[in-house]
């Protein structure tokens, strides 16, 4: 339990110097690179291994300092002052992902087939991005005043949208100056930066709080975090040697808006598939509901990078796959989904038996039992979530960006239409439940999409094996943690997952080929659709 924050008077300065000491060494790697990891990989093998470990361990990373700040923010804000603030960060959430306008995969996958480009693209798509966001900020704005006059929606959330708004602004640039990293292959650098900016809004957010500025402090601290990264990120082009272009025509305007809008579409769905429980509850039932609930999500926001990160790191390889037609592309699909399951189902099972332990962490006794039971429950959708992250961008990869767009309108209607009837009787556990559902409902035209652009992957096997596996190394746990403990029974039933996939045929001999070609030392000279 924290203490008094009279007792932590010194406290603001320290972090807000801490925050000044992460700044700094995120401008010098920004200047320096990371020329080690950039020089590691030798095939394509090893660079998907690279461009996902290195990002999935830095977010990893920023997820378990996220954590820490959440330790100490969930206490000083309480469990009505979370639900302010969540309902803030969802709505940014919102503003960014309609801003971006798809326009983060557009540029990765047209850099990495054009690489001419990659200048005029930088500068375009940042140009295009302010442009979304100026066009829509007034409808944030009507928001804003209607949640204050109806929903109960609190000043201080409010205060905290607007200011959370205008750091999409200098975070358009950032997000470009990513994704020609993405095209090039070199997630490495973009990696570490977010591990210094992260820590650098750890201290500067944490400062806020103990001086007492609670959730607006929070988003001033956000805003000043995201102009200080996106200043990294112009300094870290110095390795590329590209530099933005400022210019736009509105012919490309008018590329932009026709040939993004789909993938706008089938991000902006996702997000709504995801959180727009968060405005239903928060309606509903209240900010301490909210504040509720969010606090279990703080976990599977951790654990949702896994799959987003990992497909990120393929899509160039799948991209370049799918000119080669289905023969190429669908066993890519097919191992990426199996290593997906494989890697889900004991961070599923390990969830059940951790979720007190893991709330009671994170912020306390006030959040027990509702918060812990919440995760239990939601934390089924991952499995399924992981698969479904893969088909989606082995679609765009394909060329096929459109299709998917209904199977997320689908899913997102009615995982809108199902927390508006369930939540307001049942709370947020509905809204637990209801996430996992809708994970089945975007699979099935998800998976007609597949079969007609792509190929018949074989789901039976491909999800029913290490499905089998999970619920095994389930079964153990349960019948083994009353009678050896909590560890000792995660270890076995672990164990036992293992085994359960080898004689399930889960793990193929495929498998353990591509794992020889991870560990080689000897570099294999890349193919000419396989560019360095």
């Amino acid at each position: 339990m924290i203490e008094p924050l009279e007792n932590w008077q010194y406290t603001p300065v320290a972090l807000l110097a801490a925050g000044v000491v992460f700044t700094g060494l995120l401008y010098l790697v920004a200047w320096w690179g990371m020329p080690f990891l950039h020089n590691i990989a030798g095939n394509t093998i090893q660079r998907i291994a690279k461009n996902s470990a290195v990002p999935i361990a830095s977010q990893l990373a920023n997820r378990a300092v996220d954590l820490v700040f959440a330790a100490f923010a969930l206490r000083l804000l309480g469990v009505t002052g979370n639900g302010q603030y969540a309902i803030a960060v969802v709505t940014w959430l919102y503003l960014k992902t309609i801003s971006d306008f798809g326009l983060s995969v557009l540029v990765t996958r047209e850099a990495a087939r054009e690489p001419e480009r990659a200048s005029n693209l930088l500068g375009a798509s940042t140009i295009m991005r302010i442009l979304v966001l100026g066009a829509i900020a007034p409808f944030a704005l009507i928001y804003v005043m209607g949640g204050l006059a109806w929903f109960d929606l609190a000043p201080v959330s409010a205060w905290a949208i607007v200011i959370m708004m205008l750091s999409i602004i200098p975070g358009s640039y950032g997000e470009a100056v990513n994704s020609v990293y993405n095209a090039r292959e070199r997630m490495e650098l973009p990696a570490i930066l977010n591990i210094f900016t992260n820590l650098s809004r750890f201290g500067l957010g944490l400062a806020a709080l103990f001086a007492g500025f609670g959730v607006i402090g929070l988003a001033v601290a956000a805003l000043v975090s995201t102009a200080i990264s996106a200043g990294a990120y112009h300094v870290s082009l110095r390795h590329l040697d590209i530099w933005p272009s400022w210019s736009i025509s509105r012919e490309q305007i008018g590329w932009f808006a026709s040939v993004s809008w789909p993938l706008l579409l089938n991000a902006l769905l996702l997000n709504l598939f995801f959180r727009v429980d968060v405005f239903v509850i928060q309606a509903a039932q209240g900010d301490t509901a909210l504040g509720t609930y969010d606090a279990a999500y703080k976990f599977v926001n951790m654990l949702i990078i896994l799959p987003a990160y990992f497909t990120l790191a393929i899509f160039p390889i799948l991209s370049r796959y799918a000119t080669d037609g289905r023969d190429a592309l669908l066993p890519a699909f097919q191992r990426a989904s199996r290593f997906m399951l494989i890697v889900a189902w004991p961070i599923t099972i390990a969830t059940l038996a951790l979720a007190p332990w893991m709330i009671r962490i994170l912020g306390g006794d006030a959040f027990l039992p509702e918060s812990s039971d919440v995760l239990r429950v939601i934390i089924w959708f991952l499995p399924l979530s992981f698969v479904n992250g893969v088909i989606q961008y082995t679609l765009i990869a394909a060329n096929q960006q459109r299709t998917i767009s209904g199977a997320f309108a689908l899913a997102v209607g009615f995982n809108f239409v199902a927390n508006l009837v369930f939540v307001p009787i049942y709370g947020y556990m509905a809204a637990a439940v209801i996430t996992i559902l809708t994970e089945f409902v975007l699979f099935t035209p998800l998976a007609i999409a597949m079969r007609r652009h792509v190929g018949q992957p074989g789901w039976i096997s491909l999800l029913g094996r290490p499905s089998v596996a999970g619920l095994a190394m389930g079964g153990i746990a349960f019948i083994l943690i009353p009678l050896i403990g909590l560890i000792a029974g995660l270890i076995v039933a672990s164990i036992g997952f293992i085994a359960a996939l080898w004689i399930t045929g889960g793990v193929t001999g495929e498998d353990i080929m591509i794992l020889r070609r991870l560990v080689e030392r000897r570099p294999e000279p890349d193919t000419p659709d396989e560019p360095s």
